[in-house]
């Protein structure tokens, strides 16, 4: 049993009991005896700010920080592996995500202070469920798929089918155990956007959008282009609607124009909080995808 600091600073967790599996056999039995009465610790960067705050009070804890069978970064037969329990931090300093997936490198660099990035996962960061999650938008639009594992069987899934509501995903008595990423080809090219606080990038984002294309080798348009957005909708999604607007056509500025406010008026979905209001996101959707579109023109303008 543990009980939390009582400092009225810091906030008092609430009484939890605590597990420490050494194996990821040992955590799958554990979850089948907690039989839904617990919640995964991976970083904690969220969950235990949570429960302080009195947004989560949770019976148990199963901290999977430490299992091996979950850690690593590391290439496998054309795919990046990402264990779940990897920091975003590490992600952000590996050569070999930098060099091949520089989109999500960008996206890890912004997540967090070096605190948060140092104790943040990439498990926890999807699987929490937030449709700002800055892992999210790059990983959507380089078609990453995460395993689940459960006491009985295993799945792999699409991100795309994964976030089905606000701090809601298809999980259900599973544990999300790793991130696989197709390596994207020499001539594919992502850019990560992400707006923030002024002079606090790092912090919860007000709108981000990934943008990740393959052109075709000629002057014909793309083979690929896949637009995806943070903290405009109930989930992270992919703007299917600009999408299929730029579908094998040259990136003219009039059509990326075009694309841009498709993105911002059918695809996102926002709503206004205490970080913008619901016109400023659309508006800011449409900043960043525009950028994002035209930055990718320039890299290639034998497809532009």
């Amino acid at each position: 049993m543990f009980c939390g600091n009582k400092s009225p600073m810091l906030g008092r967790l609430p009484s939890f009991d605590y597990y420490r599996p050494a194996t990821l056999d040992e955590t799958l039995t554990a979850m089948e005896r907690l039989n839904g009465n617990f919640c995964v610790l991976a970083g904690g960067t969220d969950l235990l700010v949570g429960m302080k705050e009195r947004r989560g009070r949770h019976p148990a804890l199963l901290d999977i920080k430490a299992l091996p069978e979950l850690a690593g970064i590391r290439a496998d037969n054309g795919t990046l592996c990402l264990g779940a329990t990897v920091t975003t931090r590490a992600i952000a300093q590996s050569p070999l995500v930098r060099e091949r997936f520089p989109m999500l490198f960008q996206s890890m660099k912004l997540l967090g202070s070096m605190q948060i990035g140092n104790r943040a996962t990439i498990g926890g960061n999807l699987a929490n469920g937030s449709p700002a999650a800055d892992g999210a938008p790059p990983l959507l639009a380089l078609g990453a798929s995460v395993k689940l594992v459960g006491k009985t069987k295993e799945r792999w899934v699409p991100l795309d089918n994964f976030f089905i509501g606000p701090k809601k995903t298809i999980i259900e008595g599973e544990l999300l155990a790793e991130v696989r990423i197709p390596t994207p080809p020499p001539s594919g090219r992502g850019i990560f956007y992400k707006l923030g606080p002024r002079n606090a990038p790092e912090d919860i984002c007000i709108v981000s959008a990934a943008v990740y294309g393959v052109p075709d080798g000629g002057a014909n348009g793309w083979k690929e282009l896949r637009i995806a957005l943070g903290a405009v909708a109930p989930t992270p999604i992919r703007a299917r609607h600009a999408e299929e607007r730029l579908r094998g056509q040259p990136l003219e500025p009039k059509l990326v124009e075009e694309a841009a406010r498709i993105a911002a008026d059918r695809d996102a979905t926002p709503i206004s909080d205490i970080r913008g209001s619901a016109d400023y996101r659309r508006e800011m959707v449409y900043v960043l995808v525009k950028r994002a579109l035209e930055q990718i023109a320039r890299d290639y303008p034998s497809a532009a």
